[in-house]
């Protein structure tokens, strides 16, 4: 029987661990251990995304918490060494870009265990942003690779990774699709007209930025009621830079906690627009045709703007953007069908056969 480790830590994680996961679950031939690093606290941001998705309970949870991205590495790292010891796997599976993924990947390749990741070769070439330190290490280690859009399989070649690269699709959207087909649910917020999330470096941990932001929504809430799902970090910068009690001011500006992984998509298939400086957000909204506004200086995701809905603009530019119509535009991007955990599992099969017992 061959074992295998399902790592996540943090929400996006979940949602690509889920497809994936119960279709091995159906096969006997498998002992499937799911470990959740603990990346992410915060109890609507992991334990309620379980249930959204149908996703089992951990097996093992290193319950990590916060703290810098050092700390976090090197805190997974060690915790999951311990359970590498007792529990040799064949196979580590790692998906995304957070610090779990790093983590989990190093630990594995320090003990003599193969690596697979799910959603390789994003890149935005900033090595400003975390995640992208992250992904390129972790490819960098992988002994097979999975790429959501033929885009990522040309980054990976420049880089000299060319073998075990197979292109199998978005797999957020097979999450994304299996919810839609099950829920009759209609959004929480039934009189919003757009959505914004923010949480970044870039964004929020700056003041002179983040007050440009927020004099900025004043004036998109002139003309649209916005939701605004304040994420924990954006939260402590709010409280810190002592700009929470003027965003609670602004007309037509709508503040909740963070929502479920259901509340949210339920939202933004129900919104007329989405500003955000997330990764996966793009690829849902793209999926959606809803459209969406990046504010960030680049993507790793350049295939929501080239076939999706997706455009990365400047904070000045919004209100300009905000004052068209707005239309959906709804393009079917190749191998973002619901498919790609079949995909996955069908070529790991084969490559699992393959390893020496």
């Amino acid at each position: 029987m061959r074992t295998i480790h399902f790592i996540g830590g943090a929400r996006p994680n979940f949602i690509k661990i889920a497809p994936l996961l119960t279709l091995f679950d159906k096969e006997s031939s498998f002992n499937n251990i799911f470990i959740n690093t603990g990346q992410h606290y915060d109890k609507t941001l992991s334990d309620n995304i379980m249930k959204a998705l149908d996703l089992r309970k951990p097996n093992l949870d290193l319950k990590v918490g916060s703290g810098s991205s050092v700390n976090q590495i090197s805190l997974i790292m060690k915790k999951y060494e311990e359970i590498l010891k007792k529990t040799k796997p064949d196979l580590v599976i790692v998906f995304g870009d957070v610090n779990s993924t790093l983590a989990g990947a190093l630990a594995a390749k320090k003990n003599g265990v193969k690596v697979a990741h799910v959603e390789a070769g994003l890149r935005c070439y900033d090595d400003n942003l975390p995640e992208e330190i992250n992904r390129r290490l972790t490819d960098s280690i992988s002994d097979i690779l999975f790429t959501p859009s033929k885009n990522e399989n040309l980054n990976l070649k420049k880089e000299n990774i060319t073998k075990n690269v197979f292109f199998v699709g978005n797999i957020m959207i097979d999450s994304l699709i299996s919810f839609f087909e099950k829920t009759i649910d209609k959004p929480n917020f039934s009189n919003i007209d757009g959505l914004m999330t923010l949480h970044r470096p870039e964004n929020v941990d700056e003041k002179k930025k983040f007050e440009s932001i927020l004099k900025n929504l004043e004036k998109w809430t002139k003309r649209y009621r916005i939701l605004f799902p304040i994420h924990p970090r954006t939260k402590k910068n709010l409280i810190k830079f002592k700009l929470l009690e003027k965003l609670k001011k602004i007309n037509n500006l709508n503040l909740v906690n963070p929502l479920s992984y259901s509340e949210f998509l339920l939202q933004l298939k129900d919104s007329k627009f989405i500003i955000t400086d997330s990764g996966g957000i793009q690829e849902e909204a793209s999926f959606l045709g809803k459209p969406c506004f990046t504010l960030r200086k680049n993507t790793e995701r350049p295939v929501t703007i080239k076939m999706g809905s997706n455009k990365l603009v400047k904070l000045s530019s919004i209100n300009k953007l905000l004052n068209k119509e707005l239309k959906p535009k709804k393009k079917k991007i190749p191998k973002w069908d619901g498919q790609t955990a079949e995909r996955i599992f069908e070529i790991l099969k084969i490559y699992l056969s393959t390893l020496k017992l």
